[in-house]
């Protein structure tokens, strides 16, 4: 083996790799689901529907968006939450990254905390029903 092959394979098995293990709140059930499941967009969406079906489950019905910036569709660079049209929460890509490898929950929280703080108009059922279907829309 030549000083050149050596060094490399020194170099190659002296690498230290932390690589930052995402906790994902909507877990794959396969190959397939993990590729889409595995993106911080999706996990991101994910979080906000199911605060979304909680606020209604616990008759705090709130229409929550969730608008992603950036050039790549998987890694947002920035993020906008809005609640019934108002935004009451933002911020960059890295940060959710971070929360989403803190641990399940955080992003959850952070956004749950948001919602809670804004102080929103309640809903009637019938209300939300017809802000929800003025959200579907919006999005077409």
């Amino acid at each position: 083996m030549d000083n050149f092959s050596v060094r490399s394979e020194r170099n190659f098995h002296n690498l230290v790799v932390k690589p930052n293990h995402m906790h994902l709140l909507d877990e794959p059930s396969g190959h397939a689901s993990a590729m889409v499941k595995s993106s911080l967009s999706h996990q991101m969406r994910f979080t906000v529907q199911k605060l979304e079906e909680e606020l209604c489950a616990t008759g705090d019905p709130h229409v929550l968006q969730i608008q992603l910036l950036g050039d790549d569709s998987r890694e947002p660079s920035s993020w906008k939450l809005f609640a019934d049209g108002s935004c009451v929460a933002s911020g960059s890509g890295d940060f959710a990254r971070e929360c989403f490898c803190e641990g399940t929950e955080v992003f959850l929280d952070l956004c749950r905390d948001a919602v809670r703080a804004t102080k929103l108009r309640q809903w009637s059922q019938r209300e939300y029903e017809l802000l929800n279907v003025a959200r579907g829309i919006a999005e077409v």
